[in-house]
């Protein structure tokens, strides 16, 4: 058999949250079922959420699947040179407005008895690592803020990564129309000056990865715009039976209700569990060598991905098999924990 594969999962969780993604916790949920990987610890960053935010609704999560050994560091709380307190504003402005009411009858979210890891988000990236040298792929989900943090405070942990797998960025096709994000309940002007998501939420951070010399592979909205969790998902998903499938299947029920009605769409995004099956099985997608642009990243003037443009190389999934991925995942999904993470049964007296 193959050996599973090491990552740290870095993650601006913020399930629970009233009219906030919930794919960064699906994200988590599908590595907590995949035998193929081995999860050393997660981190926490900012972006969907706060970061204190996301590492408490990551720890609830854990509690819910039995999961207590599983380390979770808290990342930092913003962004290294850009101040995101509009992007945080606009955030808990939409939590306050109508669009809560497909939250409105859920549980209060349960409280926890764990408790974040003692070392922060970068150091815990630098000392994984270094303990399993070229073994340890990070998967970002959120900003690049912790990671670059490593770098800066320990740069040889560029080569200790085996390598980034992250969910950012998108490109314009040579062949079809331009590639253009909006949602109808964000207008554009807001979508140009205040919220920033992922690789663009700390541009800063983001170059100091790039420039490293990690091997990167990206995962952009171009495909991950593709990708949703359905209704008949979640059907499937509740159907598991446990706490953990109820916890998972009515802290997301909200978020794909919302994504249908509001934007209209199928369902809900799942941008991060998709990234997330980029390494578990890259078989659903064809990757692409695409041009990043580190200076059009740090002013925000044109695009930082293209298809040929003389940037600097990095993988990219250009395409993907949406209809068996959505099966898959939610296949997966309906799986139990695997028993590695499951905390040990306490012995009789």
């Amino acid at each position: 058999m193959t050996m599973a594969q090491k990552v740290i999962l870095d993650i601006d969780n913020a399930l629970t949250i009233p009219v906030q993604d919930t794919d960064d916790a699906l994200a988590l949920a599908l590595a907590l079922v995949s035998p193929e990987l081995e999860i050393l610890g997660c981190t926490t960053c900012a972006g969907n959420c706060r970061t204190p935010q996301s590492t408490l609704n990551t720890l609830r999560l854990l509690e819910a699947g039995g999961i207590q050994a599983l380390p979770v560091a808290e990342g930092n709380p913003t962004a290294l040179a850009r101040d995101r307190e509009p992007h945080f504003r606009y955030l808990a402005s939409k939590t306050d407005g109508s669009g809560r009411r497909y939250w409105d009858n859920l549980p209060e979210p349960p409280d926890t008895r764990l408790a974040a890891h003692a070392l922060p988000a970068a150091e815990f990236i630098i000392q994984t690592a270094r303990r399993y040298p070229g073994e340890v792929t990070l998967v970002a989900l959120g900003s690049l803020t912790n990671l670059a943090l490593s770098l800066l405070e320990a740069p040889e942990t560029a080569a200790q990564l085996k390598g980034v797998v992250h969910m950012g960025g998108s490109f314009d096709p040579l062949d079809g129309p331009p590639f253009v994000w909006q949602t109808p309940d964000i207008p554009d002007d807001v979508w140009r000056n205040t919220l920033r998501f992922n690789t663009v939420f700390d541009p800063e951070a983001a170059a100091v990865v790039f420039r490293s010399g990690i091997s990167v592979t990206l995962v952009p909205a171009n495909v991950t715009a593709l990708v949703f969790q359905r209704p008949i998902h979640l059907e499937r998903l509740q159907a598991g039976g446990t706490r953990w499938h109820h916890y998972l299947a009515t802290y997301a029920r909200p978020w794909v209700e919302w994504s249908i009605h509001e934007r209209r769409l199928p369902g809900a995004h799942m941008h991060d569990p998709l990234t997330m099956a980029a390494v578990i099985d890259p078989t659903f997608f064809q990757f692409t060598s695409m041009d990043l642009s580190v200076p059009a990243l740090l002013t925000g003037k044109g695009s930082w991905l293209t298809v040929d443009s003389g940037g600097q190389p990095v993988n990219v999934a250009s395409e993907v098999d949406a209809p068996r991925f959505e099966d898959w995942l939610a296949d997966r999904l309906h799986a139990p924990v695997l028993e590695r993470y499951l905390a040990p049964a306490p012995s009789a007296e």
